[in-house]
Order: structure tokens, then C-alpha cells, then sequence
């Protein structure tokens, strides 16, 4: 069977870019593993950022909307609470989510492949060939958006060059009592572990919670995270379900593109080093994808060009940004509790803001190092000037 482009992975990024080129009038094929809708291991707090890009109807997958969001820096016994008017975090479940976002690429004229998985790729001619669990397969372009642990950009040559890191999700049921206590607002909680964050994210009728670490090697996520949920009183029945992810932490270092294929989303690094929040980035990068082999007409030399500048001026420029306040948040205990306990309200309140749309991290970064430097802290000036280590 022969398509224009074929998008490997029904995710955000993947569907993204298969709505936009089949609006476009593309024949687009759109190819997931697994049959939707399916478990993704994921927070689903689909923030505004997120919203303002999203196809209107992906409301109806929102089972929850948290206007405030509450941070507790633990080692330091410092909380702080954000509220807005409109939500901060709209709940979801990424089964549910994504197959919403697959039927409005379908909608749009694609086609769904589903348990279809890839054990192939090569290029040759101006054509990419894939070989299938369902048969041969081949295009114009991949778009390849087959997650953090997909094998396509192993298998069309690319190097590893993302840093990943660890993290751990509980789906929790809890009686209503317990859903009530929690209903109000999402939380972060920082200290309980070195360069990493949990969070507590309630559902419809549950509560999502996890642990994240940006650093490698061997960590006590499930040890600590059970640590957590019984100081706030959370029981965990045999009816918890637990799962463990990987999550990319920075974009890759060599090119987006290689030939004819394009990476997008979490293929390609695209998550906010500060919160892991992906949803954004992967939307965004599925569009540009799209609109890139649009703007380029389908040369290979065209689309690579126009792919490269708009990631760089709408995604890579702000995650470079993104990585600067991680340093912080993820860096010395001592220097970041020191500055929560100066500015932390004004900072989260910044970010609430970032999250929202409303401002950016390049912006926010900026006004971290005036603040900085005003207040005579030359270890933080240090922190933003030094690459970060893995």
C-alpha cells in the first residue's frame, strides 16, 4: 500500500500531524501498535498552553479541572498555591485522550492503522519502505511519533542522544471521601527525592500519582512515592495499578530529520525539562511536521529546512529556556530553597503562567537572572551558565 506520509504512533505529536495533512488533503496514513484506546502511562494534565492548540472538542476527555495547583518544597516546609480563573490542569486519561485526538485525524481523512506495528524501515529512490506485522508498506515521508521508546529512530539510524529518565505512575482507587480531600487541586511535591518532583492528579473517580527523577541510575521511586502517599493519608488496596515509563528529558542533539523521515514529540526529546509535561511540545511538533512537508511541497531539502526553523523558533528556543529554570529547581537543595523562600509565590505564579500560555520560559528566565543578580547570589548566576550534567 502506498501513501503520501505515514505518522508511526497515534499519540499527541502523531495525531497532531496526520489531522493537519489530511485537512491539507494528504493521503496519510496513521499507524498505532496497540488498539485504541489503550493505557499510556502518562499524568494527563492537559494544561493551557496545551488547550490553546488542541482541536475545541478535546474537552470531552477532560474528567477533571483543578483551578488551583499547590507546590510543598518538603526538605525546606515551604508550600505555595496558585489559583486562577480558568483551570490551571484539566484532567484526563491518555486512553481516552488520545483515541479522541485519532478519530479527529481520522475525521479529517486519515487513515488509522491500528495493531500495526513496524519491524522496519529503510529508504531508497526517494521512498521509505516499512515492513509491517500486516504487510509492506511505503511513502513519500514518516512522520515518526512512536514515543520515548520507539525503535524507529533506531532503526532508520539514529544515534541516542535525549536524556531519559526514570518514572513511576499508581492509577489509585480511593472511596469518595478520599476523592474529595484531593478534588480541589494538583500537586507537586519537591525534596522527597534528589532532582525530582511527585505529583498527585485527581481523576474522575481516582487519583493518578507519580514520581519523576532526572537523573539516571538506580532511585527508589515505588519506596518513596508509598513513603509519600501515606503521610497524606492515601491507602493503596490491591486494586492499585502500577506502571513504570521513561521519560525524555532533552531533545535530541543531532538533526530532527534524516532522509525522509521527520521525529516528533517525545521521539525527538520535545519535554519540558521542568514539569516532564510533553503534551504541548508533542501537539506542537506534529503540527509543525505536518505543515513543514506541506510548506516544502514534499523535497526532501525543502521540508528538512522548513522543519529545522520552526522547531528551533517555536520549540528548541523555548526548551533551552525550559532547561535554565530545571537547573534550578533540580540543582543544589540549599541555593533552590533559598529562593523559594525570597520569591517562590512569585515564581509559581510565573510558572502558572507558563503553563497557561500566557507568558514563556525565555521570559521567566530572564527575570530570574535580574533577580538574581540584584540579590547578590553569584552560585545561582553559575547555576544558568553551565551546562547541565546528566
Amino acid at each position: 500500500m502506498k501513501y503520501d506520509v505515514i505518522v508511526i504512533g497515534a499519540g499527541p505529536a502523531g495525531s497532531s500531524a496526520a489531522r493537519v495533512l489530511a485537512e491539507a488533503g494528504v493521503h496519510v496514513a496513521l499507524l498505532e501498535r496497540a488498539k485504541m484506546p489503550r493505557y499510556k502511562v502518562c499524568g494527563a494534565g492537559i494544561v493551557g498552553r496545551a488547550l490553546r492548540i488542541l482541536p475545541s472538542n478535546v474537552k470531552e476527555s477532560i474528567e477533571r479541572q483543578c483551578f488551583s495547583a499547590r507546590l510543598h518544597l518538603l526538605d525546606a516546609g515551604l508550600q505555595f498555591s496558585v489559583t486562577r480563573q480558568e483551570p490551571l490542569v484539566s484532567m484526563s486519561m491518555r486512553d481516552k485522550f488520545d483515541r479522541l485526538l485519532a478519530l479527529n485525524a481520522v475525521g479529517a481523512g486519515a487513515e488509522l492503522r491500528e495493531e500495526c506495528h513496524v519491524f522496519d524501515v529503510s529508504q531508497e529512490d526517494g521512498v521509505v519502505a516499512l515492513k509491517t506485522n500486516t504487510g509492506s508498506l511505503s511513502c513519500s515521508f514518516v512522520v515518526s511519533a512512536d514515543g520515548s521508546t520507539g525503535s524507529i529512530p533506531r532503526k532508520a539510524g539514529w544515534r541516542e542522544t535525549r536524556r531519559l529518565g526514570p518514572a513511576i505512575e499508581w492509577e489509585v482507587p480511593v472511596n469518595e471521601r478520599t476523592l474529595e480531600r484531593f478534588a480541589s487541586a494538583a500537586l507537586f511535591y519537591f525534596g522527597l527525592i534528589p532532582a525530582g518532583y511527585a505529583w498527585i492528579f485527581p481523576k474522575g473517580s481516582h487519583l493518578s500519582v507519580g514520581l519523576a527523577s532526572v537523573k539516571r541510575g538506580r532511585i527508589p521511586l515505588d519506596q518513596s512515592l508509598g513513603q509519600l502517599l501515606r503521610s497524606v493519608d492515601i491507602p493503596l488496596g490491591d486494586a492499585t495499578v502500577r506502571h513504570g515509563a521513561v521519560a525524555a528529558l532533552r531533545p535530541r542533539s543531532d538533526a530532527l530529520t534524516s532522509g525522509r523521515i521527520l521525529l516528533a514529540g517525545d521521539t525527538a526529546g520535545f519535554t519540558d525539562p521542568v514539569t516532564g509535561e510533553g503534551i504541548s511540545f508533542a501537539v506542537r511538533s506534529g503540527q509543525l511536521a505536518a505543515k513543514a512537508l506541506i510548506a516544502g511541497r514534499f523535497d526532501e531539502t525543502l521540508v528538512r529546512k522548513e522543519y529545522q526553523s520552526t522547531v528551533e523558533e517555536q520549540i528548541l528556543r523555548e526548551l533551552r529556556s525550559a532547561a535554565d529554570v530545571a537547573k534550578l529547581l533540580y540543582g543544589p537543595a540549599a541555593i533552590r530553597n533559598y529562593l523559594f523562600r525570597l520569591k517562590g509565590q512569585a515564581f509559581c505564579e510565573a510558572m502558572a503562567d507558563v503553563m497557561g500560555g500566557k507568558t514563556t520560559y525565555h521570559e521567566l528566565v530572564s527575570q530570574v537572572l535580574a533577580y538574581a543578580k540584584r540579590v547578590l547570589v553569584p552560585d545561582v548566576t553559575r547555576i544558568f551558565s553551565r551546562p547541565a550534567k546528566d
